[in-house]
């Protein structure tokens, strides 16, 4: 992980330049050391927790989805637009990573409590909101092995976010009507597809 670690501090750069210097190079070994891994048996399994993730992925990739999704929540500047953009990038290409186990690890690292202070729990909500769009720009919904479950709670989570956060709603109900396209291969898309409008 040693050759991984450097890219992250610049993920968080205000200088947009070497943000994507940084995701570049990071997305770059990880993809590399995935296929090293990958090369070594033609396993077309998906990591649906957190231990699948450590199991199947090359020990970078695992550590990289889990720090990426975390650094979503940082309050330093640069942070989410670099941590959602290499995320998101690591999702496209990384196929052996679900729906199911980013969802999971975004619940796990971006949940606002009471006990927060407030700009913690404005924080997480960014960072979830940032993940979630990530998510969607990776294109990884239309992934096989995606159900409407994961599609249902993507849903009501931006819509409660919309809801409840007055500085949120306009980002929240953007990121909802992306997901409208990528629901034609949807066996319930109808169904799904209500809850927009419910």
């Amino acid at each position: 992980m040693t050759s991984t670690l450097d890219f992250y501090w610049d993920l968080a750069s205000l200088d947009s330049e070497k943000r994507l210097e940084a995701a570049t190079g990071l997305i770059s070994a990880l993809c590399k050391f995935q296929s090293e891994r990958a090369a070594g048996g033609s396993s077309t399994e998906q990591a649906l927790s957190e231990e699948d993730l450590d199991r199947i992925c090359a020990s970078d990739v695992s550590y990289a989805v889990k720090r990426l999704v975390k650094g979503l929540a940082s309050p330093r500047d640069g942070a989410r637009q670099g941590y959602s953009m290499a995320l998101s990038e690591l999702l496209a290409r990384v196929d052996c990573i679900s729906v199911k186990v980013v969802l999971d690890l975004l619940w796990k690292y971006t949940s606002a409590t009471k006990s927060m202070k407030g700009q913690e729990q404005r924080d997480m909500r960014f960072g979830r909101i940032f993940g979630l769009m990530a998510l969607l720009q990776s294109g990884i919904l239309t992934r096989r092995g995606t159900g409407a479950a994961e599609v249902r709670k993507i849903v009501t989570e931006l819509a409660a976010i919309g809801a409840k956060k007055s500085y949120l709603r306009e980002i929240a109900y953007v990121t909802l009507t992306s997901i409208v396209p990528m629901l034609a291969g949807f066996e319930k898309r109808d169904e799904l597809i209500t809850m927009f409008v419910a």
